[in-house]
């Protein structure tokens, strides 16, 4: 199948079709427990750090991101959003899986991707990368590494090239994009191929007006204006990638935007439980996205970030608005 097919596959309609009933029925939605808790992690060999009730990692320069139990369950929700939106497929790049030899997950998280792929193709070896300690993989053909992508990386076979390099959803955590595809290029073999797939931060909505004091609207704007500058990590990726990707040596880069509604409010079964996801993948991330950046570098108090958390969940449930941002997954393959 050519990687053209592949990505035309996914087509979707200009506007999405809205269900009539939204906005009048009641969600099971918890989305109003207090994500700013504490919760008991257990101990690591490697340093944490507890801040405003969330728990952080330092190894290397840390990421601004939580890494306890909120987090976790983010990292599902997106994975089972990914898997739905592109029809159960883990990749889209055309590759014959007789060929797909080795695989590179890079800013693996939990892991659900690699090892989703190492039980699917178990003549594959997956090798996941993170900045977090993982616990050994069930699956004998999956192994971890804790190094920063972005860094020369070291593998326990030197010899090892990739035919695939995975990533996904590392807006705001890498500080130099451009090392890290060089290093995703040094380390694949000729016709391997990149795939990176990012929810684009830009609330968007086909409705005729936008409330002028939409707090959603405001924080998608926010990332970009503040959050970017004072973290020093591009927030806004998504908007950059194909072409770094390209100016990184691989070539037949294709992109691919495809709508996700941020709430059950399409009328089209599959888009309606990618809603249902990204409202819940929506609710569980952004206390943990805004935290670190806006208290360390912005002046904010953590109250002022729960009550922004707070106010924008309230304009969510209220169900006015048709909401939704774009998933954009950049492919090329190398010469």
């Amino acid at each position: 199948m050519s990687s053209e097919k592949n990505m035309e596959d996914l087509n979707l309609p200009g506007v999405i079709s809205i269900d009539d009933a939204y906005g009048r029925f009641e969600t099971d939605d918890d989305g109003d427990r207090d994500a700013s808790s504490s919760f008991s992690v257990a101990s690591s060999a490697y340093t944490f750090r507890m801040e405003h009730g969330r728990r952080y990692h330092d190894y290397k320069t840390g990421s601004p991101f939580p890494h306890d139990e909120v987090s976790d369950e983010n990292d599902y929700l997106l994975h089972e959003l990914c898997l739905v939106l592109l029809d159960d497929r883990y990749y889209l790049a055309p590759i014959d899986t007789s060929s797909l030899n080795c695989v590179v997950d890079v800013g693996t998280g939990l892991g659900l991707w690699a090892e989703g792929v190492a039980e699917r193709f178990p003549e594959s070896q997956v090798v996941g990368i993170d900045l977090t300690p993982h616990a050994r993989s069930i699956f004998p053909n999956c192994s971890y590494m804790l190094s920063d992508a972005s860094e020369e990386w070291v593998l326990d076979d030197p010899t090892m090239k990739f035919d695939l390099a995975h990533i996904r959803s590392l807006f705001g955590s890498v500080p130099d994009w451009a090392a890290l595809y060089k290093n995703c290029f040094d380390n694949m073999n000729p016709g391997g191929w990149i795939e990176h797939l990012e929810i684009e931060i830009n609330a968007q909505t086909d409705d005729a007006e936008v409330p002028a004091d939409s707090h959603i609207k405001y924080l998608s704007e926010f990332a970009h204006t503040h959050m970017t500058v004072a973290s020093g990590r591009d927030f806004g990726i998504s908007f950059g990638m194909k072409k770094l990707i390209e100016e990184a040596g691989f070539v037949d880069v294709q992109e691919k935007r495809l709508k996700v509604p941020l709430g059950p409010w399409a009328s089209d079964p599959k888009l309606k439980e990618v809603g249902r996801l990204c409202e819940r993948f929506y609710k569980t991330g952004l206390q943990g996205w805004l935290m670190h950046v806006c208290t360390r570098s912005l002046g904010w108090t953590s109250e002022q970030v729960n009550e922004a958390c707070a106010k924008t969940f309230q304009e969510l449930n209220n169900r006015q608005q048709h909401w939704y941002y774009l998933a954009v997954i950049v492919i090329g393959r190398k010469p």
